[in-house]
């Protein structure tokens, strides 16, 4: 699809989005019903279902780059105006129960018309929706959520296992709707797909790789079910190109599609506050890996501190052709040089850190108690302002719009990654092919294909078989995808990701807190599902939660299992 072709797609999506709106209540239990909207038995499947894809699009886009997710999982850290402490907080339950509203809408009109193809992809996108949302916090509304046409006005809360199931079902209904009708199906104007223009076949395989993640997601806590089910799927036509995945590019025409934090549509901080973790910083560093040369820009001013008389021109503490010199002498004992071995005790002793690496300065994750824009020696801290010090993002993300700037819902490198970790378990074959497609994925998919079979020859990056490294090339290449980085860690405990000294708890948090409207308005309902989660050591870390309904507390995914602590 050409960007003039999506910039009018917009505008299609745009003027219905009026009409939309009256299926965004805020609270779940209020009946769906808007006396002074358009007559919803004449809603056109099509604009419903493009509106669903928008909304979708941008809550990925949104929390894979620079929401706080981006920062849990360590690709980034926000040096003000940002969460890095793991204080979490959650975010999306009435966006994603809005948007299933309209789902489930496009579903049922598209069953009155006898439209199969927006059936499938209706049941594809309801089934997705609810499994971010059981996936952010356990057990939630599911057969009684979108109801509200009966009695049924405080919907009970579903196990997570028959959500999970529920779902895979639901996507391999859709898979078998599409395959079974091909050469049958309507059409699907491209303009209104805007995820696969029209293209039966890129649905199909969509489904059935979303059927892959969900049985991958279910793989410790029911290898059993997700053995079957793997191997079953793995038999199914998959996403096999970059050019099948689904990567929404980013348009521009407004803040809604455009790359999130970009300085352009916004306030320049928005652009600026966001730095590169030096987690993923120290990870491409060690595999010389070139994709940070895409994602970060070079430190502005590096540092460098030496022995009195290495300072030009006997100074203390001078710049000198683009580089800060520091006589060692003069610093007292409580600073100390960023080494990634010691960084964590040496804050934890109260050690102020120089980092003196001479090309990408990132920050280090929960660094200090308070916003992190003093950090390396700013010598300008402002919150929102500059640190010449501490290396940006590269610039394209300061764009709305570009060739890499994508909202990545579901890519081949993940495709392949889930099918190397597959064969790992034993489920399926060609565990290194598999591994090494991802890898040249993700660099096809940045732009940087040709230097992708030097890489795999790198230590630490030639196949050597084991969880560890197939499950840290993922994270890598899942970079600005941090939804799915985050429910591989929380699934395998890889990559080994721990917060910082000034993280509110000792461990990474599992789970969002439900929102406060259904805790008020659904308490029965609301109290029943804090009956399934399990407590832990760390569910009192943090005061403030109520009861059990803590991001410490494990949903039934995680009980009984070993990772992710």
């Amino acid at each position: 699809m050409t960007m003039r072709t999506i910039k009018k797609l917009i505008g299609t999506v745009l003027a219905v989005s009026f009409f939309l709106a009256l299926s965004c209540d805020n609270d779940i239990t209020e009946i769906n019903k808007n006396p002074n909207g358009v007559n919803l038995e004449e809603a056109n499947p099509s604009f419903l279902l493009a509106e669903v894809m928008a909304k979708t699009a941008k809550d990925v886009g949104e929390k894979g780059y620079a929401e706080p997710l981006a920062a849990f999982v360590q690709y980034v850290q926000k040096d003000s105006w940002g969460n890095n402490e793991y204080d979490w907080e959650g975010s999306g339950w009435e966006t994603y129960y809005n948007n299933l509203r309209t789902a489930d809408l496009a579903y049922t009109r598209s069953l009155e018309l006898d439209m199969k193809f927006h059936q499938a992809v209706a049941m594809i996108m309801k089934a997705h929706l609810f499994g971010l949302l059981t996936d952010f916090y356990g057990d939630v509304p599911y057969s009684e959520a979108l109801r509200g046409d009966t009695d049924i006005n405080l919907p009970k809360y579903d196990a997570q296992e028959t959500i999970y199931k529920g779902i895979i079902a639901d996507f391999e209904a859709a898979s078998a709707l599409l395959s079974g009708n091909q050469g049958q199906l309507e059409p699907f104007i491209s303009s209104q797909d805007i995820y696969f223009q029209g293209d039966s076949e890129k649905w199909i395989k969509y489904a059935n790789s979303l059927t892959l993640r969900y049985y991958m997601r279910l793989s410790e806590k029911d290898p059993s079910f997700a053995s079957a089910g793997v191997q079953k799927t793995l038999a199914k036509p998959l996403i096999a190109s970059v050019d099948e995945e689904l990567a929404v590019p980013y348009v521009g025409v407004s803040p809604d599609d455009s790359q999130p934090s970009n300085g352009k549509s916004g306030t320049p901080s928005n652009f600026t506050r966001v730095k590169p973790c030096q987690t993923l910083v120290n990870v491409l560093d060690g595999l010389n890996d070139p994709r940070r040369e895409v994602w970060f820009a070079p430190v502005a001013i590096p540092i460098k501190v030496v022995a009195p008389a290495e300072v030009p021109g006997g100074g203390v503490d001078v710049l000198v052709n683009g580089v800060r010199y520091i006589n060692s002498d003069s610093l007292a004992d409580n600073f100390t040089i960023y080494t990634p071995e010691t960084w964590f005790q040496d804050r934890l002793n109260g050690l102020t850190m120089i980092d003196t690496s001479s090309v990408y300065v990132g920050i280090p994750v929960s660094n200090q108690g308070t916003e992190p824009y003093t950090y390396n020696l700013n010598p300008q801290p402002t919150q929102g302002g500059d640190n010449v010090h501490v290396s940006e993002m590269n610039a394209q993300f300061n764009e709305v719009e570009g060739p890499n700037l994508k909202a990545r819902i579901l890519t081949y490198a993940e495709v392949s990654f889930l099918r190397a970790e597959a064969a790992l378990k034993g489920w399926g074959p060609d565990a290194e092919e598999n591994y090494n497609n991802g890898i040249q994925a993700s660099f096809d998919a940045w732009g940087i294909g040709e230097l992708a079979a030097d890489y795999m020859d790198n230590d630490g990056v030639a196949f050597d078989g084991s969880p560890e490294q197939v499950m840290e090339q993922k994270w890598i290449a899942n970079f600005s995808s941090a939804s799915e980085s985050y429910m591989d860690w929380r699934r395998t405990g890889l990559p080994d990701l721990k917060p910082g000294p000034f993280a509110k708890s000792d461990v990474i948090p599992v789970r969002f807190v439900y929102p406060d409207n259904d805790r008020n308005f659904n308490r029965e309902n609301y109290n029943a599902a804090l009956e399934s989660l399990q407590t832990t050591e760390y569910t009192d870390d943090v005061p403030g939660y109520v009861e059990n309904d803590t991001p410490w507390s494990k949903p039934w995914v995680l009980q009984g299992v070993t990772a992710p602590w």
